[in-house]
């Protein structure tokens, strides 16, 4: 029975993720259960008890069981880090590449059409940027990768990438010099096609490609800062 009462528990975990249940809402009865998964009464019961026990749905005597908004936690804790230098930048952006290409090839699996509305809005409201001419471009940015995360479906990669934000985002860190080497409008514009290209792979549910592009954008990214950081030192 065990196995069988782990497919229902992952069955209905898998429907609240995605959003096809959602806080507030009644799940289906022990007989519509049994039907729809060919499993017994008792097997459904079981399944209940643990998703009771986690507190992921609460029963109503002669009403019904229903899913329960995500108990407030505390957010993921990233150990405060020292930006100040340049090696600790680049450490930030390498830390990036893995989470952030994982967190694209699941948003390319996951992602729903509200999802990419918000990813487009960020690269629409970044290219308006650029065409003005104006290079205020990283609050864009910043939401862009934020919503890749959201889409991903795993909490755990958008509470990270909060955390990290405009707080620690390099380019907050860099002094002056260096800030003016990456404000060139045709170096915002080639970072706008990375985003496009992942959004791209996103849009078209290619995992692979999703992880490739981010991969790609983010090791091109660390390879744009230490050339600025290297360009600003000869020009000092």
């Amino acid at each position: 029975m065990s196995s069988l009462t782990e497919k229902v528990v992952a069955t209905l975990s898998d429907e609240i993720r995605r959003g096809s249940l959602r806080p507030g809402d009644r799940i289906p009865t022990e007989v519509a259960l049994m039907k729809q998964l060919s499993v017994s009464r008792s097997v459904v019961r079981e399944a209940m008890s643990r998703l009771q026990a986690a507190k992921v749905v609460e029963t109503r005597h002669g009403v019904g069981t229903f899913v329960l908004a995500p108990a407030a936690e505390e957010p993921v804790q990233l150990p405060a880090a020292d930006l100040s230098n340049m090696l600790d930048v680049m450490a930030i952006i390498e830390f990036r590449i893995d989470v952030e290409a994982a967190s694209a090839a699941f948003a390319a699996a996951r992602r729903t059409a509200q999802n990419l509305k918000q990813m487009r809005s960020a690269l629409e409201r970044f290219e308006a940027e650029l065409e003005r001419g104006s290079t205020d471009v990283l609050a864009h940015d910043i939401e862009f990768h934020l919503q890749i995360a959201r889409a991903s479906g795993n909490r755990y990669f958008f509470d990270v990438l909060s955390q990290l934000g405009r707080a620690v985002s390099p380019r907050t860190r860099l002094g002056s010099a260096e800030i003016a080497e990456l404000d060139h409008v045709e170096h915002l514009r080639n970072v706008l096609r990375e985003h496009q290209l992942i959004y791209r792979a996103i849009e078209r549910e290619d995992p692979d490609d999703a992880r490739a592009a981010m991969r790609m954008h983010l090791s091109n990214s660390r390879e744009r800062l230490r050339r600025a950081h290297e360009l600003s030192k000869a020009g000092a």
